[in-house]
């Protein structure tokens, strides 16, 4: 897998050498491509090649880390940056939290916080450019089974709407034919289609305006106002075919769904 890229800005250079040096960058997923010791060194590196992370003391010469952190987000909106500082006051944190930075790392340094920073960081990452991969390559499936229609539609529309509503219509069908696991979860139908939970849930909210959860106690109590109404089947044995082991939980959100508890619901049609 392509390794995410790092720049460091640091000043002091036993700091900037130890953070170099010590940390084992690589294991992490990260290629170091510099250690400048100042701002505006950082920002010559910035010009030869753009990171993906920046990890950045604030108070350097000729250019403080909040004001490379600025400069780089004019360069790159999306890069991810980390604040270094035994500066420990409030205006510094206020600043950063103004600007999204995405961790702030007092010193003395403490390598293993810096790999459990780094680490969860570069995951996130990772989990991004997968998904963005996902949905470029089932664009280019739908575009090759259904070339005629990938003409007729404008590019945004095409790799907004139709992308996002193939994606809902992939997790909905996993609920649909998953409803009845006591144990389905959004992590269960996130991994089926192959996305984050986060995204997943997102997308299907936005285009339906319903969560996976929402739609997952959706369609087990649509079953269980069909089973229902068959006198034949005893309200506990729907409870258990539905994906529910608590009867009274069933009973409670069954009422909220539909304003009945099962029993009044089944009497109206006996």
């Amino acid at each position: 897998m392509t390794l995410v890229k790092l720049l460091i800005a640091e000043d002091v250079k036993l700091v900037r050498e130890t953070l170099a040096r010590a940390i084992d960058w690589e294991r992490l997923g990260i290629e170091l491509i510099g250690a400048a010791e100042n701002g505006e060194e950082a920002l010559e590196w910035l010009e030869r090649e753009l990171p993906d992370l920046l990890l950045t003391d604030i108070g350097m010469p000729k250019r403080n880390g909040i004001e490379l952190i600025e400069a780089c987000r004019q360069l790159k909106p999306d890069i991810r940056c980390i604040i270094l500082s035994g500066l420990n006051e409030f205006e510094f944190a206020r600043q950063a939290i103004k600007l999204q930075v995405k961790d702030y790392i007092l010193k003395p340094i403490d390598p293993e916080e810096i790999e459990r920073v780094f680490t969860g960081i570069v995951a996130e990452l990772r989990r991004e450019r997968e998904e963005r991969l996902g949905i470029e390559l089932l664009e280019r499936g739908l575009k090759e089974r259904l070339p005629n229609l990938a003409e007729t539609l404008p590019t945004g529309e095409w790799s907004g709407s139709l992308k996002k509503k193939k994606l809902v219509e992939q997790a909905i069908q996993v609920i649909r034919e998953s409803y009845s696991r006591k144990e389905l979860s959004l992590s269960d139908v996130a991994i089926a289609v192959g996305f984050s939970e986060k995204y997943v849930n997102a997308l299907v909210k936005e285009v339906t305006g319903e969560t996976i959860n929402h739609w997952i106690v959706r369609l087990r109590m649509e079953e269980a106002a069909r089973l229902l109404k068959d006198p034949a089947n005893r309200i506990y044995e729907i409870c258990d075919r539905i994906g529910y082991s608590d009867q009274d939980y069933f009973r409670e959100t069954f009422k909220r769904h539909y304003g009945l508890t099962p029993s009044d619901y089944r009497n109206q049609y006996l």
